[in-house]
Order: structure tokens, then sequence, then C-alpha cells
């Protein structure tokens, strides 16, 4: 076997750590170096380009012969008019079941009894469904990008020699060649960071640079009827001021008044060393400042909004005046020291470097979007230019796109990444309860299919089928109580428990008791297949909606126990939980596999492994779980007919979990959706679904950055660490991947866990304890005797192994070595 020293060396710490105590743990950062993006020529399109950022404000910096552009984005600068004029016609659960009825027997009259997708081919609930997507399909909300800044220089004098990102400080160096044509050549570099904790872009030169002309660019369309971006420029200073009004217009009203919940943005940029005001060209919203001879360049670029400080422009100027007498090196060493402090938390060191860059750079984009305190990121995150970044208005899906985010910040020990995401739901609440009370005339809460980081009162997407996929209610508290499991955070499930109670209230009301004594989730709809057919044939208990009701149920069930709440609830809660109806199955031509719904056909073409909830998001089958429906899960893993898209993290997660994931065939696809800036988006891989030969594959690769995508970390975790049932299993998912080490990966139960792989067993193992649970752990030495030892100290922990499990108590804060 091929073995890096570096890997070999970890590994051999590792080992060394098992039998003689703390070993040098594995340095982040110095791996992270490793696998720095690089550019050697110029990138002139957004795709091509470096993506930085600090949780909030986004960077993407492109590279022409003849220019350097920033294009720049934030979190929370948004176009936030929420459109309502769908709202007084939205029909109550009850008389949408009653059209829906009635556009079944149209089916049936005009003889397809088998039609599907009533509500777009029977002409009276197809206008219902356009009127309830009417104010959806206005242009806003959406991201607003904050505009570009442009460096100039003359493409016969500057040539692009390499673009360097280094991951391990978020910091791009890029090199380059001034030939003054006068015989003379010399090389040049600038450097651009995003202030780690501050709303600060920094760009500045080793020296002397042939920069003629800086320009700020504000974003403009006319289309979204948004007041014109306010610039400014004197001196060596210039600003952008972008005036959000919180009342969209409609025809009665084209110009609504000033509201106090209307917001803004204000850039201040502050340019070293001598510049010239060029007249103001209005038509393009651009300032442009001149330079006469080549001079060092400094840039100093702040953005804040009003959530940042009650005042953003005074803000901004400030905060420019005062970092532009910091040297540069200084404010680096500080975001640099951050993003030191990031990447610590946890780390891997895999022999597969490709594997190895796929963990490193995903971990590193995801940080540079998604922050504790800032807005979480929606279908795009933090970066954009126009109109990349803001189709289907670059909202929250709550279908997959938007929890997938967050799949793999726990195992990967970034528990503060989520805190963005628990905010998002607190904020829903409110609509969530509408929804239930008003549309569906039931308690608790019912999340909407859509949503927007702006306030909104009502469900934006109420259309059918989208606004009655069932699963997204569970699907939306899920990770809310998987932050209790891996971190045992009373106060946190204290915090998020009347969510988790609120959406297992309106589940219980929901679900209807059949002749068989089973409950049945009916009507339903499977996402994005089927959408609404006569007499409910295939809108009757979906499997997502059933793995995800059992998982809540589980959930709310412990949490209100642990709470001491909620006697008389947790009682129907466990009765409805242990008489769910049964996941719909078929005998297709592989063998008997899970349906997604009742009544569907075998060999389907899906969008999604929705097929595969059980194992995930479910977590209802897996190694440790249900053994008996195991072998079913593997043969519909093995056999299901994906159409690619959206499935490039969830598949093989799924495939993790069961244990039989080729991580060749990981890499294969990851690489096939990977795009020039670097990262995975959606591309299309099968027709016979929803796309045919003409569907240009292609189609969602170029909208903006798929933060969805940026959890395939979380595929490599799984290989490496599995935990959700309760029992710890190192390495369960091995197939080409060689030697492998990783250090405090989370894991439910409070652990932070360190182990070794040496391509064919466990070679170290160490155990921190942060709560004080008890490990229950799979052997990894099931043919030796393992010990346990207490660190430091290295004194013999009592354990016991029972069957294939080894189990041990635990003390707060302390560590525990075990070896084979």
């Amino acid at each position: 076997m091929d073995t890096s020293r570096r890997t070999f060396l970890a590994v051999t710490a590792a080992a060394t750590q098992a039998s003689a105590g703390p070993a040098q743990p594995l340095d982040t950062l110095a791996i992270a170096r490793h696998h720095p993006f690089v550019r050697t020529q110029p990138t002139p399109t957004f795709f091509e380009g470096l993506l930085l950022g600090n949780g909030d404000i986004g960077l993407c910096l492109t590279v022409r012969p003849d220019a350097l552009g920033l294009h720049i984005g934030k979190n929370d600068a948004w176009d936030i008019r929420v459109s309502d004029e769908h709202v007084p016609h939205i029909k109550t659960f009850q008389q949408v079941l009653d059209l829906w009825k009635r556009a079944g027997d149209e089916a049936q009259r005009q003889g397809k009894p088998d039609m599907t997708f009533l509500e777009s081919k029977i002409d009276f609930f197809r206008e219902y469904s356009d009127l309830m997507q009417s104010s959806y399909r206005k242009p806003w909300p959406r991201p607003w990008p904050c505009g570009t800044v442009w460096l100039h220089w003359d493409s016969r004098m500057v040539r692009v020699v390499r673009q360097e990102l280094d991951i391990a400080s978020g910091t791009a160096t890029l090199t380059f060649e001034y030939d003054d044509l006068r015989g003379t050549v010399r090389p040049f570099h600038l450097t651009c960071f995003v202030s780690r904790d501050n709303g600060h872009i920094s760009l500045s030169s080793d020296t002397a640079v042939p920069v003629l002309s800086v320009a700020y660019q504000a974003n403009w369309d006319a289309e979204a009827k948004l007041p014109e971006p306010r610039l400014t420029a004197e001196g060596t200073r210039f600003t952008g001021y972008q005036y959000f009004p919180a009342t969209a217009p409609t025809d009665a009203q084209p110009n609504p008044p000033a509201s106090k919940k209307d917001t803004n943005f204000s850039l201040h940029g502050l340019l070293a060393g001598q510049w010239a005001v060029q007249p103001f060209e209005p038509k393009r919203h651009r300032v442009l400042l001149t330079a006469s001879a080549p001079q060092p360049f400094r840039l100093d670029l702040t953005l804040f909004t009003p959530r940042d400080n009650p005042n953003p422009e005074a803000h901004a100027r400030n905060e420019a005046n005062r970092l532009s007498t910091v040297p540069v090196a200084a404010l680096l060493a500080d975001s640099a020291k951050q993003w030191a402090s990031f990447w610590n938390r946890s780390a891997v060191d895999l022999q597969d470097k490709d594997l190895e860059r796929t963990w490193y750079q995903n971990q590193y984009v995801l940080a540079c979007c998604c922050k504790p305190g800032k807005v979480a990121p929606g279908l795009f995150g933090n970066w954009s230019s126009g109109k990349i970044g803001t189709a289907w208005h670059g909202d929250y899906h709550m279908n997959y796109n938007t929890q997938q985010v967050w799949w793999g910040v726990f195992s990967s020990n970034h528990v503060e990444q989520h805190e963005p995401y628990t905010q998002l739901v607190e904020s829903l609440m409110p609509m969530a309860e509408w929804n239930a009370r008003v549309q569906f005339g039931l308690p608790g809460a019912y999340f909407p299919h859509s949503a927007y980081p702006v306030p909104s009162a009502a469900n934006p997407y109420p259309a059918p089928p989208w606004g009655y996929e069932i699963c997204e209610t569970p699907w939306t508290v899920q990770s809310l109580w998987w932050q209790y499991l891996y971190t045992l955070d009373e106060a946190y499930l204290r915090r998020v428990y009347p969510m988790l109670r609120a959406a297992a209230d309106f589940l219980a009301a929901f679900v209807k008791r059949g002749d068989d004594g089973k409950y049945h989730i009916s009507p339903t709809v499977s996402p994005e297949n089927w959408g609404a057919t006569v007499d409910f044939r295939l809108n009757r208990d979906c499997i997502i909606d059933l793995a995800l009701t059992e998982f809540l149920l589980d959930a709310v069930c412990e949490a209100s126990t642990l709470l001491k709440v909620d006697d008389d609830r947790r009682t129907q809660w466990r009765a409805i939980r242990q008489n769910l109806a049964p996941y719909p199955i078929v005998d297709g031509p592989y063998g008997r596999v899970w349906l997604d719904i009742l009544n569907a056909p075998a060999e389907y073409v899906y969008n999604v492994p929705v097929t595969l909830a059980p194992v995930f998001p479910g977590e209802q089958v897996g190694l440790d779980l249900h053994k008996d429906q195991l072998e079913l899960a593997r043969r519909t893993a093995r056999t299901v007919r994906l159409e690619g898209g959206n499935d490039l993290v969830w598949q093989p997660l799924v495939r993790a979990r069961l244990g039989i994931l080729d991580l060749d065939w990981f890499k294969r696809e990851v690489r096939y959706c990977t795009t020039p800036l670097g990262i995975a988006n959606d591309r299309v891989r099968q027709t016979g679904g929803r796309y045919r030969d003409e569907t240009n594959y292609d189609f969602m690769m170029e909208m903006g950055v798929w933060t969805e995508n940026l959890s395939l970390p979380a595929v490599l975790n799984e290989c490496l660490l599995q935990s959700y049932s309760g029992v710890i299993r190192l390495f369960p998912n091995t197939q080409n991947l060689g030697l492998a080490a990783f250090r405090d990966l989370r894991a439910a139960g409070a652990f932070l866990v360190t182990a070794a792989w040496d391509g064919a067993k466990v070679t170290g193992l160490t155990v921190k304890s942060e709560k004080g649970a008890k490990v229950r752990l799979v052997n990894p030495w099931p043919a030796g005797k393992p010990q346990v030892f207490r660190q430091p100290g290295g004194t013999v922990w009592p354990h016991k192994v029972g069957g294939e499990l080894l189990e041990f108590e635990t003390k707060p804060g302390e560590s525990y070595v075990v070896r084979g």
C-alpha cells in the first residue's frame, strides 16, 4: 500500500497513543494547507473564481486578463419585500381536499383514473394552484448582491501567473508579472482576505503595482423595482448604499411608504495612495477612481447592515478609517488566528488525498457562509452577482435543501455552525403555527415548503402539492434534536423542546387510525413525485413521512421524559409511534425493495433517494438498528434509480450508513458535479424521470453555489465514525478508503473521538467525554481482550464486554484510551 509519510506518521502516532498514552494530535492547519484552491490562468467568470468569506460576507474573486473583480454578497443583504396577494385566497385544507376530490372526479369523467398531478392538469385545480404561486413568482424577495469592485490594468503589461487560496487562513495570494514594455519585467503580488470577525475586506499589494483604476459597480435590476443605489466618491473613498423597503409594490400602491421594517446595506471603500475621482456614471451605477502612476495598493472595504449596527453608514465609514491605520499583516494575523481556532476543532488525515481534499475544502467553504450570530445561508449562500445566487429566491427549501447544509456539522465537531439554523426555525414558528391553525385547523406547527430570512406571517407558497409534503414538518425540527444528542446540552433542549412538541402535536392530530389498527399518513405527497392523484391513489403513507414521523416521535418522547413534562402527550405519541403504518414495499426485478409511497410502481426514476428515508434521514434502519431490515435497505440502496441533481450527498451518505459505499464511486460522483469553482453543484445524471434527452444536464450548475453540497464531509465522517444509534462504530465503511486517522470527531452522547485505521484494523482509539455519559462501542478488536485506560495517568478503567459491545462509564471532561 502506497502510504504518504504524513499519513504513516499520523497512523503510527495514533497507534502509539493507544499503547503509551497521548500522542501529538493531528495538525489540522498543516493538513488544510495541503489543499489550497489554485488557478494558473485568468478566471474571468464567476464560476471560475475563488470563494472567500467570514460566515456573513461572501466574496467571489475573479481575474480577467485586464482586471480583478471582487463580487460581494452578504447573508442578510436581501430585497426583503414579500408579496401577499395570494393570502386572502388561501383555502383551508378541507377546502383543498374538496377541490382535489372534484379534480379526481373530473379525471375519471375524462376516462383517466390514473392521472397524476391533478393540480396542474385539471383546469379549476390548476387555477387555484397558479393563484397560490402568484406571489412567489414575483422577483422579490431575493438575495441582493452588494456590487462588484474592479481593479483595472493594461493587459499588455500584466500577466496572471498564479492564484492560490490558502484555506487554512482564508487568504488569497495572486501572483502577476508586470512588463513595462521598456525592457523591465518584475513580479508583484496581491493579497486578499475577509476578516473572520468583522465586516472588512482587505486587498493589498507587496509593492508598487500598475493598477490604472478602481471602480465600484452597484447591483442594478430594473425588474426588481427597488430604489436606485446611492453611490459617492470623494478623494480616496467610495461608498455604496442600497435601501430595501419592506413593503412590496402592488398595482394599487406602486410606491409604498417607508416603514420601521425597512433595511439597507452600506459599503465604504478607502484606498491608500493618490487617486482622482472621475465623473459619476449614473446609468452604469458606477463610480471610478484613477491612478496616474504605479503605486503600492491597499483597499480597506467595510460592509454592514442594521443587524450589525443601528447606523451602518457611519459604522462602515468609521471602521474603514480605523482599520486602514492597522498594518495589513496585523489584520491578516488576527483573522488567520481565528481560522486556526475553527480548524482546531477536528481533523482527518486520509491516505486518499482526493477524499481528504473533499473534506477540507468543503469545511472551508461552509465556514465562509455559515457562522453563529449571522443569518442562515439560503440555497446559494452569501455569494451572488447579478442573477447568480437568486434562483428560487435563494430561499429556504424545507424538503432537504436547507436541512442538508447542516448534516455534517455535528460529527465534524462544529456544533456552533448550527446556531443560525436554530434561529431560523425559531423565526418560522409563528408562520408554522399559523399554517397548522388556519390552513389545517389543527394544533401545533406545520412548517412551510419555502421560507425567507425576512418577516412573513403567512405561508408564501401554499400551492398544491408542494404545500402538503407532510415530511417537511418533522424534517425541519430534526436537527434540533440532533444537537441535543451530540452535546447533551439540557439548556439547549429546553430552548428547542417547544418546537419539537409543536411539530409532534401537528402530526399526532394529522394521522388517522385505519381499520387495520395502524396510524396512516393520508393524504400526503411524495416529494416532487406524482402530485395529487385520483382517490389519493398515490397519496398514502409516503415512506419519508413515516420514517421522519417515527424519528420525531421517538425524539419528543425521550425529550419530554428527560425534561419531566407532557406525560399525557407522551402516552399519545408513543401509541402512534408503536402503531404507524409499515413502509411501502414492492417486489421489483431485483427483489423486494422499499417504495416512496403506497401503490407506486417499481423502477421509478426518483429525484432524491426518498425510498431510502428509513436509513436516512429517518435513522430507523442501519448497522445497529432494525437489522432485520438491513438486507432490504441495502438492496434498495443498490438498485434505486436516481436522476441526479439532488442526491450527491444523500445517496452516498445512506450507503455509508449501510456499510456499502464504494469510495471510488463516491469520488467519481463528486468529480462529475464539480464546477471550476472547485465545489460540487447539482448536475443531472439520468433521463426517464422528470428529465428528457433535450434537458440541459447542467441547468443547475451555474445558478450559484449550492450550499447543500457543502455537507459532503458528512459522507466521509460516516465512513470513519457512526454513533447516531447510541452505539459508537469505528470505520464502518472502508471500501477503497486506505489508511485513515481522525481527531475529535463528535459522537452522539457528547463524546469526542480520535482513532486510526491501518487499512485492516483499528490501531488507536481515544474517547473524551464531555458530559459523563456511558460509552457503548462496537468492539474494534473482537478477537482480543480490549483494555480501557483513564487519562492522564493511564490507570486501568473498568469496562465490560457483552456480545459485540464494549461498554464503560465515564466522567465529565475526562479522556479514555482504548486498546485491543
